[in-house]
């Protein structure tokens, strides 16, 4: 899928330079990093939605093997 966007000329720089150093093409680099910041943001909201639980509510013994199954959930998208 092809997909425009316009970034800073410093920006498209320093990809174009951490592209060539990784030996991987700019798209292939911008698809993994926004791969990379989408699951970021989900880890980052389960995480959120654990500790906003913390002190509100009991606790269920299973508690910790939910969190695991929903990180790793997470890491399978």
């Amino acid at each position: 899928m092809r997909v425009t966007v316009h970034i800073k000329e410093a920006l498209n720089e320093q990809i174009r330079r951490l592209a060539a150093n990784e030996h991987k093409s700019v798209s292939l680099l911008i698809s993994e990093s926004v791969e990379f910041y989408i699951k970021e943001r989900k880890r980052r909201e389960l995480g959120n939605r654990v500790l906003s639980l913390v002190g509100k509510t009991k606790v269920s013994a299973n508690a910790l093997r939910h969190l695991n199954e929903g990180r790793r959930e997470h890491d399978r998208s």
